[in-house]
């Protein structure tokens, strides 16, 4: 982040403490200020760290078309989970993707959770964290082993419940 950048980001969290606090007795009762702007950093950054952590390398439609071996219209026609960033960029995690293709599956498994029931960075989330149903394996490396059944049973019951 360029200084430029830095000086943007003060500048917003300055208009949007305005907005919260205009007579600014909230911030006034901060004992210690630094100590708040520390913790508030730290969170704002550590949360994209945890998403990397999470979730692994990210692919732009340019290394999913390479991958795929396909244009760019049929990569927006292929059912793969697609996370849109903060700042509008489309972003496909590398663990949906075999050497060649997509990990067997997983078009299914996303067909069951719809982006109108559950959110695709939820989605994201669910197919790499480790679930009992699945003796603490994540889905993700269920399908990619070949066992689609038991991750599509497990999608099927969230589906049923988000539904509800």
């Amino acid at each position: 982040m360029t200084t430029a950048q830095h000086e943007a980001l003060v500048a917003a969290f300055a208009h949007e403490l305005e907005l919260r606090d205009p007579d600014g007795r909230a911030a006034g009762a901060i004992p210690d200020p630094g100590s708040v702007m520390e913790q508030a950093v730290a969170r704002v950054l550590m949360a994209s760290h945890a998403w990397v952590d999470q979730l692994g390398p990210l692919y732009d439609v340019r290394g999913v078309m390479q991958i795929l071996g396909v244009t760019k219209q049929a990569v927006s026609k292929r059912r793969l989970l697609a996370l849109t960033t903060g700042s509008g960029r489309v972003v496909y995690p590398a663990f949906q993707f075999t050497g060649s293709g997509v990990v067997p599956g997983l078009p299914a498994v996303l067909a069951m959770l719809p982006a109108e029931h559950v959110s695709p960075w939820t989605v994201a989330a669910w197919l790499t964290s480790p679930a009992a149903e699945l003796d603490d394996d994540r889905p993700i490396d269920v399908l990619a082993g070949g066992d689609t059944a038991p991750v599509l049973a497990l999608a099927a019951d969230w589906a049923q419940a988000l539904a509800a």
